[in-house]
């Protein structure tokens, strides 16, 4: 089963256990303002000592209805009583909650209650937000953010906060979550609509929880005079001493994981009144981007014309042609780093500067231009979750990539805004398993961009050992398509390359000198990072002691949990080759060097192989090769991952003992 297959079944999974609310740890009164001395008194919270926050009680009540003017409305209140434990606690008490003002009618956020309770002297201290302290700012033309912050809040302080959140747009339900990034000891999601109204309802989570539904008689009346009976429809969500989510390594889209109700409004029917079906299909999304004018812009007369022509002619490779374009087309509009779906490519062609939408259309047109064919991938990035038949709506995709297909036949996929990919070398949130392709005319199809590329680092070291144990060699990196472009991002993350480098020598305890970066400028499949360094190994009396890694490719830590409930997720299928050639001083032997290993993971489609040589002389040859083809497995699978990255990484370890003649 694929991860894509697996997660479907995760989410649609309910974990239901019969809780009782009066089994929580700390029994609380969940009514506003009553707070109890134990509330106050309490140190810290015994299930998570680390924690700086214990949300005492937690509540999120939404409300989905029809209005007197037969119009719809949901209305959110968030209710939450916190103790702060930690000094960084104290900014939970800070609130910024954004609204629209482009809805009609417009949303708004209302009722907005802040107590901090505290106790001084022996007595409590009530401290109430007063209403100037509440602003309401506008963000952007159609936002804006209502923002505030509880007062006196210190370690020790109890607050309750409670704010109402109302809307016209009932479709936009999205995931009631019942975890946070800090432990809940009381969550409850409670969900009241309108039985006119029909959502698919999709649990999430591991966490046990408890799920009841209960029905009451309802009736709206008109301004008319008229009125509407209905049933409303309550479901209750409870958990109690919930854990603090926290994310774990190798994992995406940790939301996908956190305890949650998902509700997808699948349609409206008020019979002989209103009826409104928001199921949609994929292919229908194709046509709604086609018919909006959106892949038009792809296909646009190109404004790059004699500048492909030139690109075209200067090489008989299509691959440096199709390159040779792009790198023609972001001559002359930069990108501003911000990612989109929808172009507009001639504002972009003015401005000299566009996100990623703008720059994909304008390398799109060219190459169409010069006789390639240059179509739409719409994408919804690993950070985002999965694309679900049973969620389909254009606002699921958040960047757009390019399919090339050559006069040959070859296919290639590019991201052309970004400067540290290449023709199939993605960034690596973008390499899902199902991006859509949206032609100009006539249904789209899905592709898989997971596994474009061989991924590779070659890696050589040569170390020369002093009888001193100091240690001067020379490293060069060889890196190729993803492993190129993970480097030449990390490049780019440091302001000069002294920092960079700074960073290198951190993590491998070494000083480095005359460092070079071949390629790192340039969009092309691979870079070269060179430089020469200095170390020194341990020594004791006779001993040298050698340690044949320079780095380590992998961290023990990430898989050192004896369990885990989540999938894994690895960024792309690689390939390492590890070399390094060990000079050892006059008058020194070896003692001993590792013993050759060999390891494998099924489960991963992986294999490590680790040799170490000695020819008798003065040159011990270290060899290490390791392998990955899988990139997803299911949580089922954790232990044989755990068992075999413990002895992948238990070989950085190795050690190679010289001894004085």
């Amino acid at each position: 089963m694929t991860l894509k297959l697996r997660a479907t079944v995760v989410l649609c999974t309910m974990l239901l256990c019969y809780l009782d609310a009066g089994a929580q740890s700390i029994p609380i009164n969940p009514k506003f303002g009553v707070i109890s001395d134990e509330e106050l008194k309490m140190a810290e919270y015994p299930q998570d000592t680390s924690a700086a926050v214990l949300i005492l009680y937690r509540k999120i009540d939404v409300d989905a209805t029809i209005t007197n003017v037969m119009g719809f409305t949901r209305r959110v209140t968030h209710t939450e009583r916190f103790k702060v434990l930690k000094e960084s606690g104290k900014k939970h008490g800070d609130y910024k909650i954004y609204y629209s003002i482009a809805t009609d009618p417009r949303e708004s956020v209302s009722n907005i209650k802040v107590v901090t309770y505290n106790i001084e002297n022996g007595k409590k201290v009530v401290d109430k937000l007063p209403r100037k302290l509440i602003f309401d700012e506008e963000v952007s033309e159609k936002r804006r953010a209502v923002s505030f912050s509880a007062q006196n809040v210190r370690v020790g302080s109890v607050v309750e906060v409670s704010f109402t959140y109302t809307s016209p747009r009932v479709a936009n339900i999205g995931t009631l979550y019942l975890q946070t990034s800090y432990p809940i000891n009381l969550s409850e999601v409670v969900f009241s609509y309108c039985d006119y109204f029909k959502f698919n309802r999709i649990m999430r989570g591991y966490v046990p929880s408890m799920t009841t539904e209960s029905s009451t008689p309802g009736r709206v009346s008109f301004d008319n005079g008229g009125s509407l009976e209905f049933n409303t429809i309550t479901d209750t969500h409870r958990a109690v001493d919930v854990p603090a989510y926290k994310p774990s390594p190798h994992c995406y889209c940790p939301d996908l994981y956190r305890l949650g109700c998902t509700y997808d409004l699948r349609l409206i029917n008020i019979a002989n009144q209103y009826f409104k079906d928001y199921s949609t299909t994929w292919e229908q999304v194709d046509e709604e981007l086609q018919a909006n004018g959106f892949i038009k812009e792809f296909h646009a007369k190109s404004r790059f014309a004699e500048q492909a022509a030139q690109a075209k002619a200067s090489s008989e490779d299509e691959a440096a042609q199709v390159v040779a374009i792009r790198n023609a087309v972001l001559d002359k509009v930069h990108w501003n780093d911000y990612l989109n779906i929808l172009p507009e490519s001639a504002k972009a062609y003015k401005a000299q500067e566009g996100d990623s939408a703008d720059i994909n259309a304008l390398v799109a047109s060219a190459l169409n231009d010069a006789g390639f064919k240059a179509e739409p991938v719409f994408v919804k990035t690993r950070d985002c979750g999965l694309l679900l038949d049973y969620h389909v709506s254009s606002d699921d995709y958040n960047a757009v990539v390019l399919e090339v297909i050559a006069p040959s036949g070859k296919i290639w996929y590019m991201e052309a805004a970004d400067k540290n990919s290449y023709l199939n070398v993605l960034p690596t949130n973008y390499l899902v398993s199902k991006a859509r392709l949206v032609p100009l005319k006539g249904p789209g199809h899905w592709v898989d961009l997971s596994q474009l590329s061989r991924n590779q680092l070659i890696d050589s070291v040569k170390m020369e050992v002093a009888a001193d144990g100091s240690i001067n060699g020379t490293r060069s990196q060889h890196c190729y398509n993803n492993w190129a472009a993970t480097l030449k991002s990390a490049w780019h993350s440091f302001d000069d390359d002294e920092k960079f480098a700074e960073d290198i020598e951190g993590d491998d305890q070494i000083e480095i000198e005359d460092m070079t970066f071949q390629g790192a400028d340039q969009w092309s499949p691979d870079a070269v990072l060179d430089y020469s360094f200095c170390s020194q190994a341990s020594k004791s009396g006779d001993l040298i002691y050698v340690r044949p890694f320079l780095s380590k490719y992998h961290e023990e830590s990430d898989f050192r949990e004896p369990e885990r409930m989540i999938p894994v997720e690895f960024p792309y299928p690689e390939s390492i080759v590890y070399t390094a050639f060990i000079f050892i001083p006059e008058g020194y032997t070896v003692e001993s060097i590792p013993q050759t290993v060999s390891l494998n993971c099924a489960v991963l489609g992986s294999r490590t192989i680790a040799q170490c040589q000695f020819d008798g002389d003065r040159t011990i040859s270290f060899n290490y090769r390791f392998t990955r083809n899988g990139c997803n497995l299911l949580a089922d699978q954790y232990k044989d991952l755990r068992d075999y990255w413990a002895h992948l990484c238990s070989l950085y370890s190795s050690t190679i003992v010289l001894k004085k003649k």
